[in-house]
């Protein structure tokens, strides 16, 4: 099964469609392909990560509405680890890191729980990027909230799912892209073979 299958959010896998249209001759694509503008319909749960390798900490350069109002904090231009508490902080940085020091791409579905709000259900894209082919610079990820639920009973909170694929699978995805295009908002991307 081919990984763009395995994101069963719409926008998320149009997101990860995208990524793959930056492709370059260096895998995965540089930071500077990557055009919000071209993903407007996406801004309020977008958000691109800075990765410093040698402290091995993430910087939020773009934090999107959605993004910040899920975790209750501004974002933009701050650590990870200065901006969340745990366990909140650990939840992130585990799938951060997979992207950003393994290379690959993340995707989870997951219900994540804070003390006094309900269970919120969500899926998140990571999505690497380097400017040398080699180390990964950035990340560029999805949040997209899926529901809440009211309950103090854990035991019928949903199971996690996270699926996490390597650069061959990147390769075989972005050599069978759909040949019609990509729907982005109110545009139309032709994405070719």
């Amino acid at each position: 099964m081919r990984f763009a299958e395995k994101i069963d959010d719409e926008d998320l896998r149009q997101l990860y469609f995208y990524w793959l249209s930056k492709k370059t001759n260096r895998f995965p694509p540089p930071r500077a392909a990557i055009e919000p503008g071209e993903i407007r319909f996406l801004l309020s749960s977008l958000f691109i990560i800075e990765v410093d390798h040698e402290e091995q900490r993430f910087r939020y350069r773009l934090a999107g509405s959605d993004v910040e109002a899920m975790v209750q904090a501004k974002l933009h231009g701050r650590w990870l680890d200065e901006a969340l508490r745990s366990p909140l902080r650990e939840f992130f940085d585990e799938g951060f890191c997979i992207a950003a020091f393994d290379r690959k791409v993340h995707y989870r579905k997951n219900t994540l729980h804070l003390a006094g709000r309900p269970y919120i259900r969500y899926s998140r894209v990571l999505l690497p990027l380097s400017n040398t082919g080699e180390r990964i610079d950035h990340l560029l990820g999805c949040i997209k909230l899926d529901g809440q639920i009211h309950t103090h009973n854990p035991s019928i909170v949903e199971e996690h799912e996270i699926t996490i694929g390597d650069v061959e699978t990147f390769e075989r995805d972005a050599y069978e892209m759909p040949a019609e295009g990509v729907q982005f908002g109110g545009g139309r991307m032709d994405f070719g073979k």
